[in-house]
Parts: structure tokens; C-alpha cells; sequence
């Protein structure tokens, strides 16, 4: 009897080296505008206090808003064979990304595989769900390689052990065999 399968699992998004110098702008930025619009009328003699606080407002308000909408969250649910990727911009924006059966999956397995690149470059669309953009090609990042509606997708996602007998169970011919995937060397805990 085969029971059903429910994994979920989310991955948010550092920031690399661009988000936090665009960041750091905006805020610099954000800054001098303040004090422009605060000091320019002070300095010509007009006292326009409530116009001023307005402005100053908007401009942290949409700082803010800004840097709030670069926060990123990546969730992945599998409910037996089907697949629901999704990403949360700044903890309360839910998008779906693109829904699949794992059953229309052309390839199944880590990014360090030969297939990897030909299979990013003939995607129409190709969508990271990882910790980093620009993430360094090992084993703990897997892709799905699928076409839905005529357009090529590859997801590249932070896989989990419990996933790989969910891909074997429903697509195990696109799956990478388990005797391909490099075993991680056990620590000894013995001193």
C-alpha cells in the first residue's frame, strides 16, 4: 500500500555583496534628500514645516519599502507527485512560481551533473530557489529539468534526503541513480 507523501521546505535568501551596497545607497541616499528638503526651504527663509515632514516621510517610507521588498523566501511543497514553488517578498507577498508533476520532469539531480549547463542554456526560464544567487556548484543543490506549455524550465532548489525517494517513487527514470550521488564521509565521534 503506498502512503501519500507531504514534504515542505523553504530556503530564504541572503544577501550577497549587491544587496547590501544598494542598501547602503538607498540609505545614504535617502539621507541627503531628507536633509535637502528639510534644509533648502530653512535656509531661503520659508517655514514649511508640514510640507517638509510630508516629503521626508515618503522618502523613508519608500527606503524602506524598498529594502523591505528585497527579502526573499523560497518555499517548495510536494504533494506526491506535485510540485508548488513559490517566493515571499518581504514577509507578506506570496507568489507562485511555477506549478509541475514531478512525473513531467526530463532530469532529476544535483547541478553538478554533466547535463547541468546544456539544460540551463536551452531553458526558456530558469529559476533559483537557493540560498545564494550566484551559488557555488556542489551536491546540495539539485534541479528539476520539466516543459510545461511549450516553455523549458529548470528549478534549481536546496535538495533534502527525504526528497530523493519521493523522485524515485513517481519519475525514477529521470532521477539520478542513488549509486551516482557522492556518499558524505561519516566523523567519527570516538575522540
Amino acid at each position: 500500500m503506498l502512503t501519500d507523501s507531504f514534504i515542505e521546505t523553504s530556503v530564504k535568501r541572503k544577501n550577497g555583496f549587491k544587496e547590501v551596497f544598494f542598501n547602503s545607497f538607498l540609505i545614504g541616499i535617502a539621507i541627503i534628500l531628507v536633509f535637502m528638503v528639510n534644509f533648502i526651504p530653512v535656509s531661503l527663509g520659508y517655514s514649511l514645516f508640514y510640507l517638509t515632514g510630508i516629503a521626508s516621510f515618503g522618502i523613508v517610507a519608500g527606503v524602506i519599502t524598498l529594502i523591505k521588498r528585497q527579502k526573499k523566501m523560497y518555499e517548495i511543497e510536494m504533494s506526491n507527485d506535485i510540485v508548488d514553488c513559490a517566493v515571499i517578498l518581504g514577509d507578506n507577498k506570496r507568489d507562485e512560481l511555477v506549478s509541475f508533476s514531478l512525473k513531467e520532469c526530463e532530469y532529476i539531480g544535483p547541478v553538478t551533473s554533466d547535463r547541468y549547463n546544456s539544460d540551463k542554456e536551452n531553458a526558456n526560464f530558469v529559476i533559483k530557489m537557493t540560498d545564494f544567487q550566484n551559488f557555488d556548484i556542489n551536491d546540495t543543490y539539485w534541479y528539476w529539468c520539466f516543459t510545461t506549455e511549450s516553455m523549458k524550465f529548470v528549478v534549481v532548489f536546496m535538495y533534502k534526503e527525504e526528497m530523493y525517494p519521493v523522485f524515485r517513487r513517481y519519475n525514477p527514470r529521470a532521477t539520478i541513480p542513488m549509486a551516482m550521488i557522492p556518499k558524505k564521509p561519516k566523523e567519527d565521534n570516538n575522540g
